[in-house]
């Protein structure tokens, strides 16, 4: 009798996965495309998102936590945003780097991250590699994870 019961189960399911995969039925409402990211955070056509960053922060030999950072640039020149578009292999290079010297030489742990400090360092990274000042730096988030001892 079990032998009988599990094939005829599991036509049963193979059958019904493609119709509820399609939505199944005639009243299901169109779907909407997840926003993107930079829809998310904001309508303007001259921010450009970065991929969140983090980066250890260490103490002597040991790493005491994470820091990790979400943000984005304001290029309102479209010429710079286009390089900056274009070169986003390399920003993202000195913005980890630029996070990196942060949490490594600047912060002090159990304490807030600054994020004018933040700021200073990645902005200095952002201009030296577009060559040209115009982009700016935007913080969304900056979150310190303490590790667990």
């Amino acid at each position: 009798m079990r032998s009988r019961i599990l094939p005829l189960a599991l036509c049963a399911a193979l059958a019904a996965g493609p119709a509820a995969a399609s939505g199944g039925g005639a009243s299901s409402a169109p779907q909407q495309a997840p926003a993107t990211r930079q829809e998310r955070l904001t309508s303007a056509e001259s921010f450009v998102p970065m991929p969140t960053l983090s980066a250890g922060v260490l103490q002597r030999s040991s790493t005491l936590g994470t820091i990790v950072v979400d943000m984005g640039i304001d290029v309102p020149d479209e010429a710079l945003r286009r390089r900056a578009q274009l070169n986003g292999p390399r920003l993202r290079d000195g913005l980890r780097t630029a996070l990196a010297v942060y949490a490594s030489t600047y912060y002090r742990d159990r304490t807030a991250p600054d994020p004018a400090q933040l700021t200073r360092l990645m902005q200095q990274s952002i201009d030296q590699t577009l060559g040209a000042p115009g982009a700016r730096v935007l913080l969304v988030n900056i979150i310190y994870q303490r590790r667990q001892s």
